[in-house]
């Protein structure tokens, strides 16, 4: 009976190595479809991030293509670009330097009624930031 046990005993050694092998290529099979399906969801995260900034730039694009197609737009074109105006408009040019000074009011105030102090808004801040 030595034989038949030591006949025995290689068979069982032999299909447990085949057992092993078999589970070591199994594990590898499953590994790499886990790998496979891990890198096809990282693609599919990719794309519908992509595909949402393109639904961002496209709502953007539409906003942008309404106001240039709206008539404020097309009003604020002509009067840039052709210099032209509305019939209900009048246009006034104020020329810088030619608010009332002090010194001027001072000087119609000659007879001897209340002096009404006009200053710039460039003074008023000037006064708030510096004058005390």
């Amino acid at each position: 009976m030595a034989k038949n046990e030591k006949k025995h005993f290689v068979l069982i050694k032999t299909v447990v190595i085949l057992g092993l092998i078999l589970f070591g290529l199994i594990i590898f099979a499953i590994s790499k479809e886990s790998y496979k399906k891990k890198q096809a969801q990282i693609e599919i995260d990719k794309l519908q991030q992509e595909a949402e900034k393109i639904t961002r730039e496209n709502t953007q694009l539409t906003d942008k293509i309404s106001y240039l197609d709206s008539k404020d737009y097309q009003e604020k074109e002509a009067r840039d670009k052709l210099n032209m105006q509305n019939p209900k408009e009048n246009m006034v040019i104020v020329e810088p330097g030619l608010a009332p000074t002090i010194e001027t009011q001072n000087a119609n105030n000659e007879n001897g009624k209340k002096l009404v102090v006009k200053t710039t808004n460039v003074q008023k801040w000037w006064d708030y930031f510096f004058k005390y």
